[in-house]
């Protein structure tokens, strides 16, 4: 992509000091060029919320946004040597399945909360405290004040 002139130009050179980040953040590469070039920072941004969802309600597309899930924080384990904490309240998290994706059992720490509440809270006191590498959560609703929470926590644990 060309760079304009900022000469012919000015309010460029303005726009881009407002727009870039005030600090450097790490962000986690997926290593596939065309991908990693579109994304801000070359990758995901560590410390930061991000949404992953299936596509449907299909336990294919289920099984995939879980196995992609697991891929990314695998990775990030292994840079870290911290432990995931994955929290969900189904008890259908398959081990074998995530280990294929690269996260072995002895990386994941799995919380089976009593309910969504539980969930958030656990959630949030994960991510406030920064021991985990990667915090996933399955749930079905997150209200706006959580997510709200989870970012300004993670942005202050990073």
């Amino acid at each position: 992509m060309p760079v304009a002139n900022e000469k012919t130009h000015p309010i460029l050179a303005e726009l881009r000091h407002l727009a870039s980040p005030l600090v450097a953040h790490r962000s986690l590469p997926f290593g596939v060029e065309p991908l990693d070039r579109r994304l801000a920072g070359e990758g995901l941004r560590a410390g930061a919320l991000h949404e992953i969802a299936a596509s449907s309600r299909s336990l294919v597309d289920d099984a995939a946004a879980t196995l992609f899930t697991a891929g990314i924080a695998a990775r990030e384990a292994h840079a870290t040597g911290a432990p995931v904490l994955w929290v969900s309240c189904r008890t259908d998290l398959y081990a074998p399945g995530i280990e294929q994706a690269g996260l072995a059992a002895d990386q994941v720490i799995h919380v089976e909360p009593h309910d969504e509440k539980m969930l958030l809270a656990v959630i949030e006191d994960a991510v406030r405290d920064g021991t985990p590498c990667a915090v996933i959560a399955e749930a079905r609703k997150v209200p706006k004040h959580a997510r709200c929470r989870w970012s300004r926590a993670a942005a202050c644990s990073s």
